[in-house]
């Protein structure tokens, strides 16, 4: 009776005008948290690949689209709803695919009466798209010997298949490969015909990559996308940011629905799918750990690689390079902040810096209701309310708020100080305890006063040097 007087004053309340935002199934409140039924969910299962309203699941699942009753859902109730959705069409996908299989099955029996007489045992392989039959003379009745001659034509088929696809060949200079990623190598990197762009520096391999590239960088922007002010050249790549940013998507590890695909992808780092051994951080694909992997504690990844043919400033990573030349030497477009005129080679590196100059605090908490600058700021403020340590030693049982906090514990209880100063080689944890230190050294008034230092820089690192002299040169 109880449940019964919880529902009917929700439901009142939405009869009378009260509330608009009221669950359509369980009639709890949705007024921060509610869905549309006519937002979209993007399903990507092996038995159901498509993007659908929740008004067209209701109509899937018999339930009736009134206009008058509620028209949001909660969040439980939108996972319900898919799930249901979800088993629905699977017992659909069940039945066709054991119609399909006892069909085949038939034609596979109706093709046995047409072997030859003298046959004692047949064969009978049913593949995707077709059906093959064997025969022989020779009655088989070890199950090990069946198996090993249904291998064979197996493999005798598919070394058919291989070789009738063998050779492939390049449309530009003539040369001949036996597969298809070879071929795509040798477009990427050794084919000595490029694609140049008529309105900027840029080479490409091939022609759709360049394609692509002056739709997206050069053609004027002209299709504006109904759910944000962005604007975009052709509608492929306005569809693109619409299933990125605007719609619906499921973590197929938890089944829990987002509001886009990027907030997805801010979940994903939570699943350790692809976790890093030597740091415990989490990626969220196989490429990003296989190139995290490269640069995770490999001190040959700090070594200055590529360099500037104009002012001879190395960088560790070409992406540095890249960015060096359009910001400092003009090679492409670069965006200059207003405030300090600094120049970026992304919008989303220019937008991080305003902030600092502004000091908006887009970013609320949840829990207590306080805003903060940065995303970054928000995350470890968060960690606070809820307790959650994601980042544990790897020399102990501690676990930290951030990697930072986790390197400053391992430089105090296992690894030592490493900072040491340029005038009296003390060694320090932090760089900021070198930095108080040396204004120690430069102020009259301090013990540690030194007029003239004696800095011998020989056992020094490059790294070190580098950062040594900037600090010098900030008390000089």
């Amino acid at each position: 009776m109880a449940n019964a007087m919880e529902i009917m004053k929700p439901a009142s309340q939405f009869v009378a005008g009260e509330t608009e935002r009221i669950c359509r199934l369980c009639f709890t409140s949705t007024q921060n948290d509610g869905t549309d039924l006519k937002d979209s969910a993007k399903i990507d299962k092996y038995y159901c690949n498509e993007e659908l309203t929740f008004e067209d699941m209701f109509l899937e699942l018999d339930v009736p689209i009134e206009t008058d009753l509620p028209q949001t859902l909660c969040v439980n109730c939108v996972s319900m709803t898919i799930n249901s959705y979800l088993f629905k069409r699977l017992i659909k996908y069940s039945e066709s695919m054991w119609n399909n299989f006892l069909n085949k099955l038939d034609f596979s029996l109706n093709l046995s009466e047409t072997t030859r007489a003298n046959a004692q045992t047949i064969y009978i392989i049913m593949g995707k798209n077709n059906t093959i039959l064997k025969s022989r003379k020779k009655q088989v009745t070890n199950k090990k010997e069946a198996l090993t001659t249904i291998k064979d034509n197996i493999k005798s088929r598919q070394k058919y298949v291989k070789v009738k696809n063998k050779n492939v060949t390049c449309d530009e200079c003539g040369e001949r490969f036996k597969a298809k990623w070879m071929l795509k190598r040798h477009m990427k990197n050794r084919c000595s015909t490029k694609c140049s762009c008529p309105q900027c520096p840029k080479d490409f391999s091939t022609y759709s990559l360049l394609k692509g590239h002056i739709e997206r960088m050069h053609h004027p922007k002209r299709i504006k996308c109904k759910k944000c002010p962005k604007m975009f050249s052709t509608e492929k790549l306005l569809h693109r940011h619409d299933k990125m940013y605007h719609l619906a998507a499921i973590c197929k590890l938890c089944f829990v629905q987002f509001p886009s695909g990027k907030d997805l992808k801010v979940h994903l780092d939570k699943h350790e799918v692809y976790k890093c051994p030597r740091c415990d951080k989490s990626l969220l694909n196989k490429n990003t750990l296989k190139f995290h992997l490269k640069i995770c504690g490999n001190d040959d990844s700090k070594k200055l690689s590529f360099f500037c043919d104009i002012c001879k400033k190395g960088y560790a990573r070409k992406n540095g390079l890249r960015t060096h030349l359009k910001t400092e030497h003009g090679f492409g477009n670069s965006l200059s902040c207003k405030w300090c005129s600094k120049k970026f080679d992304a919008v989303s590196r220019l937008r991080n810096h305003t902030v600092k100059h502004t000091k908006e605090r887009n970013y609320h908490c949840e829990h207590c209701g306080n805003r903060f600058v940065t995303q970054a700021a928000l995350v470890y403020h968060t960690r606070l309310h809820t307790g959650e340590k994601p980042f544990p030693c790897d020399m102990c049982e501690e676990s930290f708020l951030s990697a930072s906090r986790r390197m400053e514990h391992k430089r105090r209880k296992h690894l030592g100080p490493s900072k040491e100063c340029p005038v009296c080689h003390t060694k320090f944890i932090t760089t900021y305890c070198l930095k108080k230190h040396l204004e120690r050294h430069y102020n009259p008034q301090s013990k540690l006063y030194i007029l003239e230092p004696d800095i011998n820089i020989d056992h020094l690192s490059v790294n070190d040097v580098k950062q040594s002299m900037y600090l010098l040169q900030t008390f000089i």
